[in-house]
């Protein structure tokens, strides 16, 4: 662990302080990082468990075949987490309850040295609205503790599914995620810039209104889309104009509409339709395509055995040319609410 860099945050310094940013997710990754699905909250999943962690190794197993993925796994369920997983997949003991990381665990930092620094937000279990959470809310500590990396606890409450960044300072976030009184009573755009901005490096944020009745993460933008390059986006889509999802979407690709990055630049939006032809089988029921994970030489993207799984690859195919799409069955998990973005973090190298 660098003592020059404890030094720093020990006095007060952040990492935007310090000229730390979150990369892009399309930069080289040590590792992908994931967290098992268990049964000590068996209130959560129920009889869909055994899917769900079937789902979950298929998930692993795909982005292990373009870079190192390793699962942090509660003590008591490592034996079965080893047996489940793919043999290319590591399993780390750490204390934790589900799977969704990229909301738990920490934002990964760094500088133009390459040097690199934990962030980590408060986790309050998407504005409290479930209980007993003690793993999760201290899992993002735990896993910098074994990395030996340091960290930087930020005071803004929330999820890294809430968050995308192009690498150079531009962050894209929703109202009704981190403008939420359920997360930072009180907190203006104003002041959640610049916790961000010592959080992340964020110099300009672009705010779309969200979506208010997404009950569970209040609209999460790792739901309507990610970025492709700096500048480019994908952003997801209903053409039912009968769906409710319909009006949520337009309404926020138009606040994203002729809107610049840090850099000046307008962003180019490409457009997917989202998995819309899927019958909902529960109130939270995901149907993200650009819920997906960039991977070293690759992208892998959720599948809902639907007529639009077919199209939605060929857009992240030519999204990314240079990389090859794999797609992922993701039906036993989309009815809790999230996807394949929700359940990975990237760390950089």
């Amino acid at each position: 662990m660098s003592t020059e860099l404890l030094d720093a945050l020990a006095r007060g310094q952040s990492p935007g302080e310090m000229g730390f940013v979150m990369p892009i997710e399309t930069d080289h990754h040590r590792c992908c990082w994931m967290s098992w699905v268990h049964d000590d909250h068996p209130e959560t999943w129920g009889r869909a468990l055994p899917a769900v962690q079937e789902n979950f190794a298929a998930i692993a197993g795909a982005i292990a075949r373009f870079e190192p993925v390793r699962v942090i796994t509660d003590p008591d369920a490592v034996d079965h987490a080893r047996a489940m997983l793919p043999d290319t997949v590591d399993v780390i003991a750490l204390e934790q309850d589900d799977l969704w990381f990229r909301d738990t665990g920490p934002l990964f930092v760094r500088d133009a040295a390459g040097r690199s620094i934990g962030t980590n937000l408060i986790f309050n279990n998407w504005g409290e609205k479930f209980t007993d959470y003690h793993g999760d809310a201290g899992v993002g500590a735990a896993l910098l503790n074994h990395l030996g990396l340091p960290l930087f606890q930020s005071p803004l409450t929330g999820e890294g599914g809430g968050l995308h960044v192009d690498g150079r300072g531009t962050v894209i976030t929703t109202e009704t995620c981190f403008l939420n009184s359920n997360r930072n009573p009180g907190m203006g755009k104003a002041d959640v810039e610049r916790e961000l901005y010592h959080a992340i490096g964020a110099r300009k944020v672009i705010w779309l209104p969200g979506d208010e009745d997404e009950w569970i993460t209040d609209g999460h933008i790792d739901g309507m889309l990610t970025m492709t390059a700096p500048g480019k986006v994908i952003f997801e889509h209903n053409p039912d104009p009968a769906n409710p999802r319909h009006k949520v979407c337009r309404e926020n690709l138009k606040a994203l509409q002729g809107q610049t990055d840090a850099d000046g630049r307008t962003i180019e939006i490409g457009l997917i339709e989202e998995a819309y032809m899927v019958e909902p089988v529960s109130d939270e029921m995901a149907l993200s395509y650009v819920n997906a994970y960039i991977a070293n030489g690759g992208v892998v993207i959720p599948a809902f055995d639907t007529p639009t799984d077919a199209a939605a690859r060929d857009v992240f195919a030519k999204a990314f040319p240079d990389r090859q799409v794999a797609q992922v069955n993701m039906l036993a998990i989309c009815p809790g609410g999230g996807g394949i973005h929700c359940m990975t973090q990237q760390q950089p190298t």
